[in-house]
């Protein structure tokens, strides 16, 4: 019945499918207005561009990596901004990579792999030479409703919406960083058409740029960055909404916004990123300490920029500023007036100790803002201090030139000295001039021997460690020294093998062994005195040895009696022991005294 029922509406159906009159087109006039295109609801796809990149500018270990995730079904390519510098010819700095798989499936495919992040959840894999490779699975937006620039708060807070390779694409801050090359056809996939913005060397976003920098602030910060390293050009909208939006940038948090300072730095290109900092007045935001105390003074604004010139010339030689040789550079320039530094060499009559407390001011809440360690702290301040020692050169402490040599600060003081040298000249010149021989020790490097004392005697000048004194105050005599118990101490024995204390014990493997191997408890007195161990006799189920003599017993581990006799026995020992090494050997007479010389 059910079954009629259905045919029956199916054929109703089809009766009045055929019974619709096709749709008549709509007339048009000429000149008249075409109606507007219907809106796309389905993405163009990638382009695809066949440019295969050699495969030795290619990291083997993320080639890998790529082949591993494809070998088990999983989608994966090289992305971001490895694919930018290899195609514009410049080395990479590290490899990531983009898969389907999920973070949970990629660390069952790596044992190596350790799973990141709390708001955007990463795999890191781990080599032996130190090197980590970030594997990110393909991410989607947080909803499917479109974003109003309007709304109060766009801030992403979590995003870990996973998506296909198109969401990943689109969700991307920038064009030229969403790019991804597939390693097995040498082809690159272009979802935004981040290729023609490559050939314009030209910074845009994706999408609504005011959106964008509302949902993750830093991104005004990289875009920053990535104009001054690349020396590519901000798109005007991207551009115009980054100054609306500059004093989002407290939103993000303080780690995040330290890490970005520190690359700014490390890149090679601290003077181009600064000085795009101060033109989109982002530099204030960021760094208002520093702002206040440089205000519109050229001199210092000039300083700033010398000693940035020395990091990047320091980046370009492979070697990376710390953390606090960068806060050492930047408080040092904002707060040169105040630590005493003029240009020209003008002196503002500080002391060294006003100075450094001074600069610590301006340091202090730098650093509670930011979150810096306590370390990078630490080491900023001892750069600033060697700084403010170093000169004048003339220093007339005495002995202060040795203790600036053995600083582990001095590498970074110098090259902070010679940039300040060569931007104001003068005393700074000469003193950068002065210390520019100096250089610290090695970490693994030995201290110099100093040359042996007249007092001390000759076999402790000869490297041998001189002894402190025992407990009870008697002092082992050097070897070689003559004295009256030089004379009379016998000569030491050779060192055996102990012997078993009970010669006649049975095999181990025997039934009696347990019983046997038992401690033997000693006998009560003859006089029947009361012990602890009560009044009645104790037997024992051990065999008794031998009597020996006195040395042997202690020798042989037997247990000692309790009471006056055994704390006379540990004098004894310990007197025999006061000349080093073993006691000597009985007297063949039996009577405990040794042999005379």
């Amino acid at each position: 019945m059910m079954l009629k029922r259905i045919k029956e509406l199916l054929a109703r159906r089809g009766r009045k499918i055929d019974s619709d009159p096709a749709p008549s087109p709509v007339p048009t006039t000429q000149g008249a207005e075409a109606p507007p295109p219907l809106p796309r609801t389905v993405h163009r796809g990638p382009s695809v561009v066949h440019q295969p990149i050699p495969a030795s500018e290619l990291d083997p270990d993320a080639v890998k990596i790529v082949q591993r995730l494809a070998r088990f079904d999983h989608a994966a390519y090289l992305v971001g901004g490895c694919v930018r510098d290899l195609l514009l010819e410049r080395r990479p700095k590290d490899f990531d990579v983009g898969t389907s798989a999920t973070p949970r499936q990629i660390k069952r495919l790596f044992r190596n792999c350790r799973i990141i992040g709390r708001r955007f959840r990463l795999a890191h894999v781990y080599f032996q030479n130190g090197k980590i490779i970030e594997v990110a699975t393909f991410r989607a937006q947080d909803g499917d409703d479109p974003v109003d620039a309007n709304q109060a708060d766009l801030l992403i807070r979590e995003d870990n919406q996973f998506g296909t390779l198109e969401d990943d694409a689109l969700r991307r801050d920038f064009t030229v960083n969403s790019l991804f090359y597939d390693v097995a056809n040498g082809n690159v996939l272009d979802h935004a058409d981040g290729l023609t913005d490559l050939r314009r060397r030209l910074i845009r976003t994706i999408g609504d740029p005011t959106i964008r920098f509302r949902e993750d602030p830093i991104r005004i910060l990289r875009a920053v960055r990535f104009a001054a390293r690349l020396d590519f050009a901000i798109e005007p909208a991207t551009l115009e909404a980054l100054g609306r939006t500059r004093q989002e940038i407290p939103r993000a948090a303080a780690p995040r916004i330290l890490e970005e300072i520190n690359r700014f730095c490390r890149a090679g290109c601290a003077r181009r990123s600064f000085e795009r900092l101060r033109e989109t007045e982002v530099f204030g935001v960021i760094l208002p300490e520093i702002a206040a105390c440089l205000g519109n003074e050229a001199g210092r604004w000039e300083l700033l920029l010398g000693i940035l010139d020395g990091l990047d010339a320091r980046s370009r030689a492979g070697q990376d500023p710390a953390l606090g040789t960068i806060l050492a550079a930047l408080v040092l320039a904002g707060a040169s007036d105040r630590a005493g530094w003029r240009a020209a060499g003008q002196s503002a009559g500080r002391p060294n100790g006003d100075a450094l407390a001074t600069l610590d001011e301006v340091l202090r809440p730098l650093a509670l803002r930011l979150r810096v360690s306590r370390r990078d702290q630490e080491h900023c301040r001892q750069i600033l201090e060697a700084l403010l020692r170093m000169v004048p050169a003339g220093d007339p402490h005495r002995g202060a030139r040795r203790s600036l040599v053995r600083h582990p600060a001095l590498p970074d003081a110098r090259m902070i000295l010679a940039s300040v040298g060569r931007t104001w000249g003068g005393p700074y010149a000469e003193a950068s001039a002065a210390w520019d021989g100096a250089h610290a020790p090695h970490p693994g490097a030995a201290p110099p021997e100093a040359p042996p004392s007249s007092r001390e005697p000759e076999s402790e000048a000869t490297g041998r460690r001189r002894r402190r004194g025992r407990r009870g105050g008697r002092r082992r005599r050097p070897s070689g020294t003559e004295g009256p118990r030089a004379e009379s101490r016998p000569a030491e024995a050779p060192r055996t093998e102990r012997e078993p204390a009970h010669r006649d014990l049975p095999p181990v493997w025997d039934d009696d062994y347990f019983f046997a191997a038992l401690p033997s408890v000693p006998e009560l007195a003859d006089d029947g005195r009361p012990n602890r161990y009560g009044e009645g006799q104790v037997s024992t189920h051990a065999v008794s040895p031998e009597p020996v003599s006195e040395p042997e017993l202690v020798e042989a581990g037997e247990p000692e009696p309790v009471g006056d006799e055994s704390r006379r026995r540990r004098r004894r020992r310990r007197r025999r022991r006061g000349g080093g090494g073993a006691p000597p050997p009985p007297s063949p007479a039996g009577d405990g005294t040794p042999p005379q010389a």
